[in-house]
């Protein structure tokens, strides 16, 4: 009897420690759970309600759907960064507008990248400055400068020398000038002795006026009446040429009976 009685106590003492152990670890369990309550971030529920109430939403799960629906979450800050960089709500109503007037998007990227396109040639021409000089020289005319011109408003037309007309084996100059009397001087020679010369003559003829008057160059309008290039080859080995090519003529039928 006397040992039934201590195998009795025996297990009542256990029972009562594994429960003391059990309510130990409950309340280690219920203080961990508080301090991480404690640890989360404080909602500023005013801050919400200010937040609710300026977008006409209820609760939260709605202002997030609502938000869904205009772009991906994940998109929502690189958009309001932009807003923000843009100096707020209304300036970036006013880009968009304006990027809308100008063809939308994509025109404005084209834009963009053809003024890059222009910017990089300037740069390589070596500013607006010298890209105006080159502009200026090819309207004026390439190579030396034009002995003679006229001058409008500060641009520079070429003056030709005289006009010449070309066939298939002769240049003839259809009249002199006073120019070309000048011309004529400084070559020692006469008008009658070139008016009408053969393309190798025509060169041979004028040819030292490249030595006398090295700073510039003559120019000559120069009527082609053939569709060989031999005539303009000997003249362009001394001038500059403004070549006219003459409309042909129809034939003109046979006359009346």
């Amino acid at each position: 009897m006397k040992h039934n009685n201590d195998v009795y106590f025996i297990t009542l003492i256990d029972l009562l420690v594994q429960i003391v152990f059990l309510g130990l670890l409950l309340f280690v369990v219920a203080k961990a759970g508080e301090a991480e309550r404690d640890a989360e971030p404080k909602v500023d529920q005013g801050a919400v309600e200010r937040l609710l109430k300026a977008t006409g939403v209820s609760n939260l799960t709605e202002l997030t759907d609502e938000l869904s629906k205009l772009a991906p979450i994940k998109e929502l800050k690189g958009t309001a960064d932009f807003i923000q960089r843009a100096g707020g709500p209304a300036a970036a109503n006013q880009l968009v507008e304006a990027a809308q007037r100008a063809g939308g998007a994509q025109q404005v990227q084209a834009t963009i990248q053809e003024g890059e396109v222009v910017r990089k040639l300037v740069d390589q021409a070596g500013g607006v400055e010298k890209l105006a000089a080159i502009v200026k020289k090819a309207e004026e005319g390439s190579g030396k400068p034009p002995c003679l011109y006229t001058t409008d408003g500060g641009k520079k037309t070429v003056k030709p020398l005289a006009t010449v007309i070309a066939d298939n084996t002769d240049i003839a100059f259809e009249e002199t000038t006073p120019d070309l009397e000048q011309v004529l001087a400084l070559l020692g020679t006469s008008f009658s002795s070139v008016q009408k010369v053969s393309f190798a003559t025509f060169s041979t003829a004028f040819s030292a006026i490249t030595r006398l008057k090295p700073e510039c160059r003559y120019t000559l309008r120069l009527v082609e009446r053939t569709n060989l290039v031999h005539a303009r080859d000997a003249a362009g080995k001394v001038f500059y040429l403004s070549i006219i090519k003459p409309k042909p003529q129809n034939s003109v039928p046979g006359g009346a009976n």
